[in-house]
């Protein structure tokens, strides 16, 4: 009786049974269109400052191994030190740009870089009031993503962004930041279902 139940329970979940083999779908394909929106913290590496930003992307998948991505960063709040020349009231970062992907399974690492614009609004003076320019600016960014669904992954990643903010009272000033972003994203297949499956067989 003890192997009977032993083996029912074996059939309902096949991957306690080490005669079947696990097949896993792979939701990291071709036509996978995915974003999600978090919070960002950040680290400003010249102006000495801790920043906060709103961020979000959107991200297509072109193949197994290649992506297009476009990501921004709209700026809350920071908090400043003795050593911070700039204190912008306003700044949002835009960027483009490919990555690429590693790994076989649900499990994907990837790296990227991407161009983009930097708008900042800054004090410019006592009595010269704020100034708004734009600056170009590029992204270098590396992370990891998690598909436990087809609908939802989670991600964790963390980017280098270079800009330089130019004609300020003390001349030009390197605006760098180290930004960590994480949280919970969305995906959805835009291609026609094609099936995709990691087999993996148990061993004991």
């Amino acid at each position: 009786m003890v192997m009977q139940l032993s083996f029912t329970f074996s059939q309902e979940l096949p991957g306690l049974d080490p005669n079947k083999k696990n097949d896993i779908p792979l939701y990291f394909q071709k036509g996978l269109l995915k974003g999600s929106a978090t919070i960002t913290p950040g680290r400003m590496l010249q102006n000495k400052a801790n920043s906060i930003y709103l961020s979000g992307f959107l991200e297509y998948v072109i193949n197994e191994n290649y992506s297009f991505r476009g990501d921004v960063f709209q700026f809350m709040d920071a908090v400043y030190s003795f050593e911070s020349l700039i204190e912008p009231s306003f700044q949002n970062r835009l960027y483009f740009g490919a990555f690429r992907h590693f790994g076989k399974s649900n499990l994907k690492f990837y790296i990227g870089l991407q161009m983009g614009t930097t708008v900042t609004t800054y004090n410019h003076g006592w009595f010269s009031g704020n100034r708004t320019q734009v600056d170009p600016s590029f992204s270098i960014k590396t992370g990891v993503n998690y598909y436990v669904w087809k609908y939802f992954h989670f991600f964790a990643d963390i980017n280098y962004v270079n800009s330089t903010l130019r004609g300020t009272s003390f001349g030009s000033q390197r605006m760098d930041e180290i930004l960590f972003s994480a949280g919970l994203g969305f995906q959805i297949q835009t291609r026609k279902k094609v099936k995709n499956y990691q087999t993996i067989t148990p061993s004991f």
